[in-house]
């Protein structure tokens, strides 16, 4: 039996394609599907059935699309309430599916009807687990994205989900999960050191580390920090059934075109690196520079139906930030725009940065206002000295909070965040220094 991952680096989630002979099943399939039917063409695999383990939280599924442009069939959970035709299945059900036997376990705690997929085959008896959000390496998928009062019963579910598969399965089952690479769907974030197989869960995983199942749910709803805002949009996207995502490369508009947009309402969103940003940009554009967190901090900090200019240059790429964008259900993108060009239009504008030496150097003695953008969790962990937190996903709601009198100078653990909390002030009219280093420099020096 061969396992392929097909990961989403962006989002922090993993599709797999799992086959032998010429037989494929797929499961948590992204919603850019023709990467998973390129893959099995280009093996000569047949894919025979789909199945997602639960309705997702972070991404738009591609299950329901895939499963009905080929025609086969798409398992999910017989109580998720989907506006379409499924084969609707249960804890126990067993479909075979050429030489796969795939068999469904009832793994609740991410969601209430989150399933797992145990596949095996003659060849490979022993198999592998496709875990969703349920056993992740070392963790487990969050608790509390249904709702405040079913957190608590959720995160007793998910401790005896966890140890339901790491007691029923053979210790040597391979676990693939969906979550666990950055996700915010994980629910702790830990050192990645399991052998990627169940029993190899027993020796790393949280769950086991805390002697009773009480402690464990008192540990796990201590610790969340929120989650993306647009998280609340994907569950009923995907329980409506979702189109497939083929995106196309937005269309070039002129600086005036693009300026005219923006009048009306446009958000322009640079994509630029964010030196780039920083050395030049159009007056009352956005940062956020295209890259592994750029469709959880752009979905996190703007209205889902915000309608898009990408602001660009040579080296951007933004077919690559459209389909990003795709993948959480934002697809009002009206096109692209040279910064230059728009520069000319609406004038231009630049952003001091610095590293933590110079901050120390030259500002740390001057009047300013020190603001930390990193989550709640990060800055109860370590903190410098008169920082105020405001997590970047607030800021736009908490201006009231920094005086516009001072300087802000802003921080978070590696520059990315900060390089764009800086812009969104910068644009609402502060005068921002990012400091555009890692925290770890910083705190040396205290």
């Amino acid at each position: 039996m061969d396992i392929t991952v097909i990961a989403t680096p962006e989002l922090g989630d993993r599709s797999y394609v799992i086959s032998e002979g010429s037989t494929a099943f797929i499961v948590d399939p992204q919603r850019d599907i023709d990467r998973i039917i390129t893959t099995c063409a280009d093996r000569g695999l047949v894919i025979a059935a789909v199945g997602d383990t639960h309705m997702h939280n972070d991404y738009v599924s591609g299950g329901f699309a895939l499963a009905s442009e080929l025609g086969v069939p798409y398992l999910v959970h017989a109580d998720d309430p989907v506006a379409f035709e499924r084969v609707p299945v249960r804890d126990g059900d067993v479909f075979e599916f050429g030489p796969l036997t795939v068999s469904i376990l009832h793994t609740p705690g991410h969601t209430p009807t989150h399933i797992s997929f145990r596949i095996t085959s003659i060849e490979d008896p022993v198999g592998a687990v496709m875990s969703g959000g349920s056993m992740l390496y070392g963790s487990v998928g969050r608790t509390d994205l249904i709702s405040a009062d079913m957190t608590e019963p959720l995160t007793h579910a998910q401790y005896q989900s966890v140890h339901r598969l790491a007691d029923d399965l053979p210790g040597a089952t391979q676990l693939m999960p969906t979550h666990g690479f950055g996700s915010f769907c994980s629910a702790v974030s830990v050192q990645e050191v399991s052998d990627g197989t169940v029993g190899g869960e027993r020796r790393v995983n949280i769950v086991f580390q805390y002697p009773s199942e009480d402690d464990f749910v008192a540990m796990l709803m201590a610790s969340y920090d929120p989650y993306p805002a647009y998280y609340r949009h994907m569950g009923p996207a995907n329980l409506a059934g979702a189109s497939a995502l083929r995106p196309k490369t937005p269309p070039v508009l002129t600086g005036a075109e693009a300026a005219k947009l923006r009048e009306e309402g446009a958000l322009a969103v640079d994509i630029r690196a964010r030196r780039d940003h920083f050395d030049s940009h159009p007056d009352g554009a956005r940062l956020m520079e295209y890259g592994s967190l750029f469709s959880t901090y752009l979905g996190w900090t703007i209205p889902s139906d915000s309608k898009i200019i990408l602001v660009t240059d040579d080296s951007s790429d933004p077919l690559a930030a459209v389909t990003s964008l795709g993948f959480i259900g934002i697809e009002h993108i009206l096109g692209q725009v040279d910064a230059k060009e728009l520069s000319a239009v609406v004038g231009e504008r630049s952003i001091p940065a610095v590293d933590f030496a110079e901050y120390f150097d030259t500002i740390v003695s001057t009047p300013h206002q020190l603001l930390d953008v990193r989550n709640p969790s990060e800055h109860r962990q370590s903190r410098l000295p008169g920082a105020k937190q405001i997590p970047i996903y607030e800021v736009a709601d908490r201006l009231h909070e920094i005086d516009m009198t001072t300087p802000v100078v802003v921080h978070c653990a590696a520059g990315y965040r900060a390089s764009a909390a800086g812009s969104m002030l910068a644009a609402r009219g502060f005068e921002v220094v990012v400091i555009d280093d890692d925290l770890a420099n910083g705190l040396s020096q205290i």
